[in-house]
């Protein structure tokens, strides 16, 4: 992923989380992240322009960690679908996020 010039569109699947009950501060188990950032991004391992989607379950568990150094750098932009929540969960997994960008949820609201 060494394509600082790419915005990256990020989203987090969770489970084990009831939000009726808890919010995700501590809580739920992140089972997996999709990484989308057009058709010009290159991964070598994937048709071009594919997205990349990170199993974190069963023999793939604490997968996500193996992408720290991209997660929590600044130099690469991020848009996230609910950043707010998809901060706490990763960070229960011990990836601090950075490069933050904008959040879906939030440009939704936009007029």
């Amino acid at each position: 992923l060494s394509s600082p010039h790419l915005t990256f569109a990020m989203d987090t699947e969770v489970m084990s989380l009831d939000l009726k009950n808890r919010g995700p501060v501590g809580n739920g188990l992140v089972t997996c992240l999709t990484i989308y950032a057009g058709p010009s991004l290159d991964t070598g391992m994937a048709p071009k322009g594919s997205a990349i989607f990170i199993d974190n379950l069963d023999s793939s568990c604490d997968l996500l960690l193996e992408m720290s150094e991209f997660l929590e750098s600044s130099k690469y932009n991020k848009i996230w679908h609910n950043y707010g929540f998809d901060r706490h969960v990763m960070y229960n997994v011990g990836v601090d996020l950075k490069g933050f960008k904008g959040d879906t949820m939030h440009m939704a609201r936009l007029e």
